[in-house]
């Protein structure tokens, strides 16, 4: 069974404002965990992290200013290249006003589960804008497996580790700080958006004429053509009509089309999407987290922003390589300039970047990769 991320914000974010209502008074949730007695010192711990997510929903003045990471130009093979920028210890951009959530999608393939998509979704309050980012699956990465050194997709470090670990290889990679992420099973996919009386995307010529020539669906092509879940689901898992980037594009086509669907929905209109998404839904929010970020959301009016969509490593920061030796075997593979790639995304979420790249003629990995 193959599982599929590209509305897991709506998800996490239905979730939320569901917990929200459940809270009669969300100020009394926070003023008990500050006022309330607690038997041990983790209690405590525990009860000041909460409370501090749900006061995090005041835009906040900060200090963006984080110590700089230098290029790398003296590498002599990929794999000492892309292990040294990824274990250099460099400060990972965050801010308060940036939330970053980790949208997977899971594929099973003989018995393993790698990620068959990764979406991060940052919600930035403050300057009212999503920015979705997706993370191309078979981009050659370094990873640390149990204490042993792997290069390999980046997907298998989710086979290996699962979310924690794939958080982790992106983190080291893009010099982010990622915060939580959502897992959503493809048939809470279809769920969502059944609920919701369907999705209106646009579809192209390509697309509409592959999904007839390939399935029993009759998709017309259009600039407001209306899905429902069965008709989504097969739309966003388009795999041969062109490449890795297109179907990323169309998962973040329908991410993008959702929230803009879900606007000015009613309490009992997202009530009625969480508890048909439920049952598919895995995620490292707590109750409580979930309740303040349903608070933010609504009194932020997400759903107004801006959504700002992109792929990493971008088309110039990349370049496919067949039969590439990889940790698993010979392999079709990305090779990133993750220098690059960190930079621009930084600059993407957060307008600011600690990266100094070098000037003149730079030794990129993907450089290495053609000499090899």
């Amino acid at each position: 069974m193959k599982k599929l991320v590209s509305l897991l914000l709506v998800a996490v974010l239905v979730f939320s404002f569901a917990a929200c209502t459940e809270n009669e008074d969300i100020k009394e949730t926070t003023a008990s965990l500050q006022t309330e007695p607690s038997d041990t010192k983790t209690d405590t711990d525990a009860a000041e992290k909460e409370t501090t997510v749900i006061a995090e929903s005041v835009i906040k003045d900060e200090n963006m200013k984080f110590k700089p990471i230098e290029d790398i130009n003296d590498a002599t093979s990929v794999k000492e290249l892309i292990k040294s920028w990824a274990t250099n210890g460099g400060d990972k951009l965050h801010s308060r006003n940036v939330i970053n959530i980790l949208l997977i999608g899971e594929d099973y393939v003989d018995g393993s589960s790698r990620s068959d998509a990764a979406i991060l979704v940052s919600i930035d309050k403050k300057n009212h804008k999503i920015t979705l980012t997706s993370f191309l699956r078979d981009s050659y990465t370094y990873m640390n497996i149990n204490g042993q050194d792997r290069y390999d997709k980046t997907n298998h470090s989710y086979a290996w580790g699962g979310a924690e670990k794939l958080k982790e290889v992106i983190s080291d990679n893009y010099k982010i700080i990622i915060d939580h992420y959502a897992i959503l099973d493809f048939e809470g996919f279809v769920s969502i958006i059944d609920t919701l009386g369907g999705v209106n995307v646009e579809v192209t010529q390509a697309e509409s004429e592959y999904i007839s020539n390939t399935s029993s669906y009759r998709v017309p092509s259009g600039k407001s053509v209306k899905l429902n879940g069965e008709e989504a689901l097969y739309f966003a898992r388009i795999r041969k009509l062109d490449g890795e980037a297109q179907r990323t594009e169309r998962q973040r086509r329908l991410l993008t089309a959702c929230l803009k669907g879900l606007n000015g929905s009613t309490v009992d209109e997202l009530e009625a999407v969480l508890k048909a998404l439920y049952p598919y839904v895995e995620t490292d929010y707590t109750e409580l987290q979930l309740a303040a970020l349903g608070t933010q959301a609504l009194t932020g009016k997400w759903f107004e922003f801006d959504v700002i969509s992109s792929t990493a490593p971008s088309e110039e920061n990349r370049m496919g390589f067949n039969s590439y030796k990889t940790h698993t075997g010979n392999l079709s593979v990305w090779i990133v300039d993750y220098i690059k790639a960190a930079r621009e995304l930084q600059l993407s979420i957060y307008g600011e970047t600690n990266i100094i790249l070098s000037e003149g003629k730079r030794n990129t990995a993907i450089d290495l990769a053609k000499s090899e």
